[in-house]
């Protein structure tokens, strides 16, 4: 009886063993160069991405990959023209695919990127180039990065940090943060936050449930704040000519000078029953009017330099003007 348990025991042990070696995963890598190129475009499913500058002119291409045996990873790398196509590519049948693949390509200055992700991220550092890309769940940082960007997650966050240049950065779900950049910005969020902290130019910022808050900036022309369900709270800007709007469609949208002088042309609006507006300074003017079967109530003064305009409105929330 006690033979017969340990030879069963040892077949049990081998067909783990066996089943270890067939299914465990060892990691690889696999690197190339090729020279530049107009175009880099990427059609990945699982992996992330890494970009950063070339030192010689030359693309090069580092990829790192793990998946278990039964999990075909196909990675491809295939000159088209002037375009390189960078692509993942996966057989086999499998409930989850374990694993992780990471590039990380180096490429030079001036070049286009067409980028595509399922689930993995982007990270973009210190280049000068134009990106147009998406993932599903992934994150994506630009960092350092001087161009024009427009970038897309699903559900992941985007931040953009001490950047130059023209953005269009989006998240359905997540958050969209932006710090320490100059430039042209229409940044959005589904359902997540929009920060906008420390950067000069112009700027459409919107979220339509999460709250949208900018602090430290200075405005070129124009600035739109705006939320549909959430707050809009922005510190008054930095600027001699330029137009704000600040907006939430039910929920608070404020303005908090933070002690400067309060000058310009300043209105609000809100629905006559149950919004509110706040504000320090004496009203010039106000007035109630219709917009379909709804009655709204609008106020505005104006007090030194013209040149600013300022409109903070709520639907059901208050429009607050903050010495």
């Amino acid at each position: 009886m006690k033979k017969t348990k340990t030879i069963v025991l040892s077949v049990v042990f081998l067909c783990l063993l066996v089943s270890t070696a067939l299914f465990s995963a060892t990691e690889e890598t696999l690197d190339k160069s090729f020279e530049a190129k107009d175009e880099v475009r990427f059609k990945l499913v699982l992996g992330d991405c890494q970009l950063k500058k070339s030192t010689d002119g030359r693309i090069h291409v580092n990829l790192v990959y793990s998946y278990k045996a039964e999990i075909k990873f196909e990675p491809i790398m295939e000159i088209k023209g002037s375009r390189l196509i960078l692509e993942e590519k996966y057989r086999g049948k499998s409930k989850n695919n374990n694993g992780y693949s990471k590039w990380t390509v180096a490429v030079p200055d001036e070049i286009e990127i067409d980028f595509e992700s399922a689930t993995g991220s982007l990270n973009v550092d210190g280049l000068n180039l134009e990106i147009e890309g998406s993932t599903g769940t992934g994150e994506i940082e630009l960092s350092n990065v001087k161009g024009e960007f427009d970038v897309s997650s699903g559900t992941g966050n985007v931040d953009v940090k001490d950047s130059e240049g023209e953005f269009e950065v989006s998240s359905g779900t997540g958050n969209v943060d932006v710090k320490d950049s100059e430039g042209e910005f229409e940044v959005s969020s589904g359902t997540g936050n929009v920060d906008i902290n420390n950067s000069k130019g112009n700027f459409e910022a919107s979220s339509g449930t999460g709250n949208v808050r900018a602090d430290g900036i200075t405005l070129d022309d124009e600035g739109n704040f705006s939320s549909g369900t959430g707050d809009a709270e922005v510190v008054f800007p930095e600027g001699t000519d330029f137009e704000l709007n600040v907006s939430s469609g039910t929920n608070d949208a404020e303005l908090n000078m933070k002690g400067k002088p309060i000058e310009g042309y300043f209105e609000f609006k809100c629905h006559a029953r149950r919004g509110r507006i706040d504000s320090p300074i004496k009203f010039d003017e106000e007035k109630e009017y219709e917009e379909g079967d709804q009655k709204y109530l609008q106020k505005s003064f104006t007090k030194g330099n013209k040149s600013i305009r300022v409109y903070i409105s709520t639907g059901t929330g208050k429009a607050k003007l903050k010495k």
